[in-house]
């Protein structure tokens, strides 16, 4: 079982939306209509080798899974002794290619970057070779699960889940599936080492009707929460006899939460945006319910909310080409309605400048609109600055609204060998440093700087038997814990290619860690003892300037098995 609207990003909504065409009934559409058709003929080929990710030899019957658009149904390739398989006969198209075999925690092609693996760009003409998969050696976890009166709960719905970013936002994604016995019992196999969240959930209340329309009661966390902010982690070394996971399901209703949106002055919206966010802590960042609305006179509603800790941030504006108003409003929910919530949305700073070019390699600038300077609070959230910033033909900028709070500027849209150099505010360099945005504070004449000459940190990663590992994270960040922000340039993520190679650009002069895992994420970044942990088991560099070059090779590590709290 796959709880999909666990697997989402942030909830956030705008005043207009639009409609989208119905089809009309009986119509055949999408996979329907594909699953009628015969298989498209085509000449691409995906091949490659499986092998045990603990001493590289063969694995032979393993099931390698080729889904994508232009089939109508998955191929299915069983390696052969020797660990090799192909499949042949592909028409042009994106594959997800994941590998599956007893014993063995299954694995998807590009796993480390996004758990539901990297889609392979196939074409006719050129065979996508060397796609191998390493396999580790499949965990398991045991447990009970008891009803509220402290009896066994005979068919609860068990999943072992995984926190991952995808998109900027955290998402959960269940890794493995079960249902309990008639003694309340479970058995979670095939799961790679490192850290899990267990949820149970009582299928009769997944859906439940109401006359006030459909409940989606939210599954209960181990110790026994109903929070998912208090879920605790569990983690699993792959050797040894695992903990045994006990605790009581917990049915408490999700929730409405809503209120409205007014300006500080009482003149009437023109747009505006509301999300939701879980505030963060040491459990699991569960978003809020679906299906949020919000009307044109700044009234909201967010149903199916669980239980947790929120914070709702909104945005709005009553002039077209005025500043953005912002407000802010936290909320407990615990399985009642809270209504009548009235969020003041107030004016913003705001922040104008240009960019400077500096080309010592003679590359051919950026184009200016592709460029986008942005000032995101340092909590990583792009909510509190607003939807401006592009860079004018003039080089200038202006970003029209900006939350109150700290704040890093930054700029999208760069491109190798383009990377930011400097951001100066008032004579002095705030590349590194927040800014404390105020209520109508004016931030005039920040200068950003990019340039196509950078500092340059390249490796190799190896297991332990020195051979390549591909798709593998490979985090770089300074060795002061003073730079250990969301949004700090000292801090990067970036996976191997195919020959375990790696590269990381752009980054200032100092002190630095490099260290290499599967279970690299981007979740790390936000986390201080994650990093103290994976800075434990990392490899030391230096870059003697902002040109300077370091070269590192990385052994692939574990996961740290502590670490699960954010950075204050």
């Amino acid at each position: 079982m796959s709880w999909t609207r666990l697997g989402r990003g942030l909830i956030g909504i705008i005043l207009l939306a639009e409609t989208l065409p119905l089809t009309a009934a009986g119509q055949q559409t999408g996979r329907t209509a594909q699953a009628a058709a015969p298989a498209p003929a085509g000449t691409g080929e995906i091949r490659g080798i499986v092998r045990n990710a603990s001493d590289d030899k063969p694995i032979g019957r393993a099931r390698v899974i080729a889904v994508a658009d232009v089939l109508p149904e998955p191929r299915v390739a069983i390696s052969g002794a020797d660990g090799k398989y192909a499949i042949t006969e592909l028409p042009a198209g994106s594959y997800t290619v994941t590998v599956t075999r007893s014993g063995y925690a299954s694995q998807a092609w590009g796993q480390a970057r996004t758990i539901t693996g990297t889609p392979i760009a196939l074409t006719s003409t050129q065979p996508a070779a060397n796609i191998d998969f390493s396999l580790v050696v499949g965990a398991f976890l045991t447990g009970r699960i008891l009803d509220e009166d402290g009896s066994p709960f005979a068919g609860a719905l068990v999943d072992a889940l995984v926190a991952r970013t995808d998109s900027g936002a955290t998402t959960l994604f269940s890794i493995a599936s079960t249902q309990t016995d008639d003694r309340g019992e479970f058995r979670l196999f095939g799961l790679a080492p490192g850290q899990y969240y267990i949820s149970a959930a009582d299928p009769a209340f997944r859906s439940v009707s109401t006359p006030k329309g459909v409940l989606h009661y939210s599954p209960t966390y181990y110790p026994g929460e109903s929070s998912a902010a208090e879920a605790k982690p569990i983690a699993l070394a792959g050797s040894g006899e695992p903990p045994k996971v006990e605790f009581r399901l917990k049915l408490i209703p999700p929730a409405r939460v809503s209120g409205q949106l007014v300006s500080h002055d009482s003149r009437p919206l023109l747009s505006g945006a509301i999300i939701m966010s879980p505030i963060e802590s040491e459990g699991l960042p569960v978003p809020p319910g679906e299906n949020p609305s919000i009307l044109p006179d700044g009234r909201f509603r967010f149903d199916d909310v669980a239980p947790g800790r929120y914070e709702i941030r909104a945005r709005g504006q009553t002039e077209a080409s005025g500043a953005a108003l912002f407000g802010v409003f936290a909320v407990d929910v615990a399985g009642t309605n809270v209504d009548g919530i009235r969020i003041t949305l107030r004016p913003g700073a705001v922040l104008e400048g240009s960019l400077a070019v500096e080309s010592p390699r003679g590359t051919k600038p950026p184009l200016y609109s592709t460029l986008h300077v942005r000032a995101p609070l340092t909590d990583g959230s792009g909510f509190g600055d607003s939807l401006t910033g592009t860079v004018q033909p003039n080089g200038s900028f202006t970003l029209r609204g900006i939350m109150k709070g700290p704040h890093q500027v930054m700029i999208d849209g760069l491109q190798p060998p383009w990377v930011l150099k400097s951001v100066t505010y008032r004579g002095a360099d705030i590349t590194d440093v927040q800014i404390d945005a105020a209520e109508k504070q004016a931030f005039s004449g920040v200068r950003v700087t990019i340039t196509d000459e950078s500092s340059e940190v390249t490796g190799v990663v190896r297991n332990a038997r020195n051979a390549p590992v591909a798709n593998t994270g490979v985090l770089v960040f300074s060795q002061i814990p003073i730079f250990w922000t969301r949004t700090g340039r000292r801090m990067r993520i970036t996976y191997t290619d195919n020959e375990g190679r790696f590269s990381v650009a752009g980054l200032p002069a100092g002190e630095y860690v490099a260290v290499a895992s599967p279970w690299v994420d981007e979740r790390d970044l936000a986390r201080r003892d994650r990093l103290e942990a994976w800075q434990a088991l990392g490899t030391p560099l230096r870059l003697d300037g902002d040109r300077g070059k370091a070269e590192v090779r990385l052994q692939v590590v574990a996961a740290p098995t502590g670490g699960t709290s954010p950075i204050r």
